[in-house]
């Protein structure tokens, strides 16, 4: 078995993307992270079929978040050894970010592939680094979208067109999002609900995080931590604040962050897989939640259903995913290549590839043993299911 993804852990890979798998691995793997899941080559179809190689997109990835983590492990473990945050180099920040957000533009990606979180101890150090390059591919995504809001809501006459566009401050709000959950950090171990206090100190963590920054950190930064939960119909918290208020850099990252988080499942019980987390960001019960423009685009950007993924038709039968579908990422381009019984077909029996948009006589039904169905469900969900007066766990706090 070839590893399809690389498998990391703190901002280190542990495991290279194509490594053939050993007994010996397997067997770590099993001891350290049990309840991990990888995902593995088909071997019997990789000298058959045509894949999309996707390498590049995981190469950015891995070094833009890499990067980031490493940085977030770094204050973490100050924290942990009770120095004060206000401390920080905030200009080797401000460089590092600056760096990641050039290397990103001079190597630009065409879909966001994130490796998941292996465990909690690590979270609030791998989250930050994906929310950031979400962040980041987003924002480069709709640079005309930011300039064009940035303008509107300053009160200067006109900004400079490359400070307008400038990401830097994105990426340092986006880096510090959670900073305000280190004090609070057990409580991912904790499988339990909240307490009253727990939940008002979770509640609290934006406007904490950005006090425990130094003053000279970034102001624009600072805003968007104190603002990274706050809805664009002006449910969220802390403030409630509407979206027409929200500055465009807290849009952004309100959706990267909503969709990590949510998807992160070595972390969250509650956790879901990315095409259900996607549904229900775009067309489903939590689409009022985010900018519409921004979700337009980030959707096209996550790819649910990784190249190699099988996925079981409505007639049984088995397709793989050989291209993504990046104007609708839930109907991948598939081949046919295994009956209803599971068995692989002879090559002269290999069926496509076909675009499941294309094809509506073939319709995906499972992903693994998830059932998938919803995709097809593209009327638009108008009324958000109420959610609780009191969160009761960190999932809740986290999404919608």
């Amino acid at each position: 078995m070839k590893l399809f993804d690389a498998l990391m852990l703190r901002g280190r890979v542990l495991l290279h993307a194509g490594r053939e798998l050993t007994q010996e691995d397997v067997d770590l793997l099993r001891i350290k992270y049990a309840q991990l899941s990888v995902r593995v080559g088909e071997p019997i179809l990789d000298d058959v079929l045509e894949f999309e190689d996707d390498s590049h997109d995981r190469e950015v990835a891995n070094h833009a978040t890499g990067t980031i983590v490493r940085a977030m492990t770094h204050v973490r473990e100050r924290f942990a050894a009770r120095a004060s945050l206000r401390e920080l180099n905030v200009g080797a920040l401000h460089a590092s970010v600056g760096q990641v957000v050039e290397y990103i533009k001079g190597n630009r990606p065409t879909a966001a592939l994130l490796n998941s979180c292996l465990d909690t101890e690590s979270y609030l150090a791998e989250h930050p680094g994906n929310v950031f390059y979400l962040s980041m591919l987003l924002g480069s995504a709709v640079r005309e979208y930011v300039a064009t809001e940035r303008d509107r809501q300053t009160i200067a006459k006109a900004l400079r067109p490359d400070f307008a566009i400038s990401l830097t401050p994105l990426g340092l709000g986006a880096m510090f999002l959670d900073i305000g959950m280190l004090p609070l950090e057990a409580l991912y171990q904790a499988d339990r609900p909240l307490t009253g206090a727990e939940w008002r100190a979770v509640f609290d963590h934006p406007n904490a995080g950005a006090d425990m920054l130094p003053d000279e950190f970034s102001p624009l930064g600072k805003m968007i931590i104190k603002t990274h939960h706050e809805n664009f119909d002006g449910t969220g918290y802390p403030d409630g604040m509407p979206g027409n208020k929200l500055h465009i850099f807290t849009r952004i990252v309100r959706i990267a962050d909503a969709y990590d988080a949510a998807t992160a499942r070595h972390v969250y019980t509650h956790a879901k897989s990315p095409a259900q987390v996607l549904w229900e960001m775009t067309v489903g019960p939590y689409r009022q939640y985010y900018d519409p423009v921004l979700m337009k685009v980030f959707a096209r950007l996550i790819q649910p259903f990784p190249i190699g993924a099988k996925l079981t038709l409505t007639d049984g039968r088995q397709a793989v995913v050989v291209r993504y579908n990046r104007q609708n990422p839930f109907l991948p381009v598939v081949v046919i290549a295994f009956d209803r019984d599971g068995n692989r077909l002879p090559n002269d029996k290999l069926q496509g590839p076909y675009s499941l948009e294309q094809r509506r006589d073939l319709r995906a039904r499972l992903f693994g043993e998830e059932d998938i169905s919803f995709i097809y469900r593209n009327t638009l969900v108008d009324t958000p299911p109420p959610r609780p007066a009191i969160m009761t766990t960190l999932f809740e706090a986290a999404f919608p």
